[in-house]
């Protein structure tokens, strides 16, 4: 009783909020809607906390995946609950379903956890293929009932299925429905099953309530393809694929000649009139590229068969609740309606209830109406856009369009657009307009005077601090001939703003930039309308160092450049020549793990005869596998904790302790995925003279090492337990890279 009354309270609350901050619309051109605009679209069926059991009940979801949050949204017959459930912190991993709000189909799903990919044991998939289609034909049994005896499973025979020893194995199997015994193209299903343990990884619905036409009086396969021959669709004519990779100086693409089915409907021949299909503008045909969520037919959604009732957690009632504090549907369109009126000839064709990118926090509706009918009235608005609040019903923007009217002549000037653009604004943002200023950089066509076909926009960016802050901001848009607002835009972040004391001045800021982008006298040319000029000389910033990222972005405060998300610049991979290999055993092979961009440790100089540390030597493992690109900047403890979830590294160690032989045997052999073999007991031997100064754990893996010239030696002496020089591991190291070749 006392949720439904901090319910009423909370809408009562938020609408008294509404009369009190929002006066009368402004009026625009078109006429004022009639509420037979608005409800065309119908209100869900299946609530939230419906659509949220249905999942549960038909799918495990992770009980530690607590992080929940939810979405609706329309476009014509299609409305949809997107739920979204993430893993904690230190255990990353998503599911997320699509459960139709009219009859609580589930349309997709998608289940991701980390482990999946550390799930395959380098052999072969502990679920076959025929055990995985017995679990995708019995879920589709469970979401479906008898619908699910329209779907024919789609033959994948011919699929490579991998082994597993790189990545993990799913099985996808994909459905088609029939109907009349015939294939009813872009309706269907697909299902992953994890060849690991058999949970099911994805599943999606493409399912439309239709009525088939009778196979009667059709042509036959032979007359189909005599007009399909006939057909001007299907044309020889020279093709060039698209080069997978950039081409060298030189280098030419090659043409062929092709066949090719040109047109935009598909090759398709009518089945009656035994003649091309015909589609009008903007028709297309869905075909089976994708098999992506589809409305389904009138059953309920929850298997009948299905043991116990599911039980919220807090998480999921949370957003149940949060959700309901929000505006309706029809009270968020009212509050567009307080601010632009909308014209009786507009459908309205989507509703989204979604979070703001910029502020997860916010949840905003966003609406689309437009002109469904076949003609165009000249001077009617064709289509409207609109976002508002879904707090507090505040218009965020809208977009208006109309249809062209023929006149030229304009009723306001760019002075006159200005003023109608500011009044507008400050009725709608009186408090965020207050806060900003003119912004001229993005206001080009104040220079051009008002024309039929110039809507004049105006920019105006956020200032904080005395500070400009472009990308925040609001824009108006004014059609000079009508005389009317037609587009309002606020880009508008929550952010705590940091103070501007502590930062750099002009001057050491400009020291500190040209410092790592130093200007340079170089020749530039000019190109005006997009037609190149003559050679210019000019100074410019140079970025000296290829190897790093362009930026044009440094931090005010410590004076680095900045990447595209606000991090310090990389430096990027460079290759190492070291000097001090004359002689060494294996310089070749140091050489090139250099020139790779590995055991950079002392720039220049590789010092081969000093100790190789455990740090160095996984460093070095690690780059070679995941890549130099966003791993250089590891320190030495994160490089350990990498290797350690790898399953490389299993000894207690610190960064600093040395290698010795048996170590060193040991995690190569695990980088290679032998670690299993290198365990069995009892069958192996050596022939060292040393042999019983192995440890029994590392029997294996000096065998293995050893026997297949991984790990070498001089002589019939191994010394498992002596540290190993840099030059020894390294060269060990780069056998392993090759082992598989």
């Amino acid at each position: 009783m006392q949720k439904n009354w901090r319910h009423v309270l909370a809408v009562m609350g938020v609408t008294l909020l509404l009369v009190q901050m929002i006066p009368g619309p402004v009026a625009l051109a078109g006429e004022i809607s009639s509420s037979s605009a608005i409800q065309t679209l119908a209100m869900p069926e299946i609530s939230l906390e419906k659509a949220i059991l249905i999942v549960k009940t038909n799918f495990d979801v992770p009980s530690d995946y607590n992080d929940f949050n939810s979405t609706y949204n329309t476009y014509d017959d299609r409305q949809v609950w997107s739920l979204h459930w993430n893993g904690p912190a230190g255990k990353p991993g998503s599911f997320t379903a699509e459960v139709s709000a009219s009859n609580g189909d589930i349309l997709s799903m998608n289940y991701w956890k980390n482990d999946d990919q550390a799930s395959n044991n380098g052999g072969l998939p502990t679920i076959t293929k025929t055990k995985a289609q017995e679990i995708s034909n019995h879920i589709l049994t469970q979401l479906l009932g008898d619908r699910a005896q329209q779907l024919r499973l789609i033959p994948s025979d011919q699929e490579v299925m991998p082994l597993g020893n790189n990545s993990p194995v799913y099985y996808a199997f994909q459905y088609q429905r029939l109907i009349n015994n015939l294939p009813f193209l872009s309706n269907g299903a697909s299902v992953q099953v994890s060849g690991s343990d058999g949970h099911i990884t994805s599943f999606n619905l493409n399912w439309s309530e239709v009525k088939a036409p009778e196979v009667k009086g059709v042509i036959s396969v032979a007359q189909a393809q005599q007009a399909f021959s006939m057909a001007p669709f299907f044309k020889l004519q020279y093709w060039a694929s698209a080069p997978y990779k950039p081409l060298v100086v030189g280098q030419k693409m090659t043409a062929k000649l092709v066949y090719q089915l040109t047109g935009q409907n598909g090759g398709a021949i009518d089945a009656l009139t035994g003649k091309p299909l015909e589609l009008g503008p903007g028709d297309w045909l869905a075909t089976d590229s994708s098999l992506s969520g589809g409305m389904g037919a009138k059953e309920n959604g929850v298997s009948p068969s299905a043991n116990g009732i599911p039980v919220l957690t807090p998480q999921e009632q949370q957003e149940i609740d949060r959700t309901a504090l929000l505006l309706k549907r029809d009270e968020a369109i009212a509050a567009v309606q307080r601010w632009v009126a909308i014209a009786n000839n507009l459908t309205l064709r989507s509703a989204n209830l979604g979070t703001d990118w910029r502020n997860p926090d916010q949840r905003i509706w966003s609406f689309d109406w437009n002109n469904t009918g076949p003609e165009t009235e000249e001077g009617k608005p064709q289509s409207l856009s609109a976002r508002v609040s879904a707090t507090t019903g505040e218009l965020l923007g809208f977009n208006l369009s109309f249809a062209q009217t023929g006149k030229t002549e304009t009723k306001l000037d760019r002075i006159a657009a200005q003023k109608m653009g500011e009044e507008f604004l400050k009725k709608v943002q009186a408090k965020r307009f207050s806060q900003v200023t003119l912004d001229s950089d993005n206001n080009s066509n104040a220079k051009i005077g008002p024309e039929s076909w110039n809507t004049q926009s105006f920019a105006y960016h956020r200032v904080a601090n005395g500070v400009d802050f472009p990308d925040n901001g609001m824009t108006v848009n004014v059609d000079p001939v009508a005389g009317v607002v037609t587009g309002f835009d606020l880009n508008w972040s929550e952010l705590d703003l940091p103070g501007v004391s502590g930062i750099l001045n002009k001057d050491k800021a400009v020291e500190s930039f040209l410092k790592a982008r130093p200007l340079t006298l170089a020749y530039v040319r000019i190109y005006s309308n997009g037609l190149p000029g003559n050679l210019r000389l000019v100074y410019l910033p140079f970025n000296p160092d290829r190897s790093t990222p362009l930026s044009n972005t440094m931090d005010a405060k410590s004076g680095e450049l900045l990447d595209y998300q606000g991090q310090p610049l990389e430096k990027g991979p460079k290759p190492y020549t070291f000097t001090d290999l004359t002689g060494v055993n294996g310089a070749q092979e140091i050489a090139a793990l250099g020139q790779a961009g590995l055991f950079g440790d002392f720039a220049s100089s590789f010092k081969p005869q000093e100790k190789m540390s455990i740090a160095s030597l996984l460093r070095a493992m690690y780059l070679s596998r995941f890549g130099l690109w966003g791993n250089n900047g590891l320190s030495d403890i994160e490089v350990m904790t990498k290797a350690k979830e790898e399953g490389w590294l299993k000894e207690d160690l610190q960064p600093g302790d040395y290698v010795n032989r048996e170590l060193l045997a040991k995690v190569l052999i695990r980088y290679i995925q032998l670690a299993k073999v290198a365990e069995l007991k009892d069958i192996y031997q050596v022939n060292f003279q040393d042999a019983a100064q192995i440890n029994p754990d590392a029997l294996g893996f000096i065998a293995l090492a050893s026997s297949s010239g991984i790990l070498k030696v001089a002589g019939q002496i191994l010394a498992p337990r002596d540290e190993v020089s840099r030059a020894e591991a390294a060269v060990a190291l780069f056998r392993t890279l090759g082992w598989h070749s």
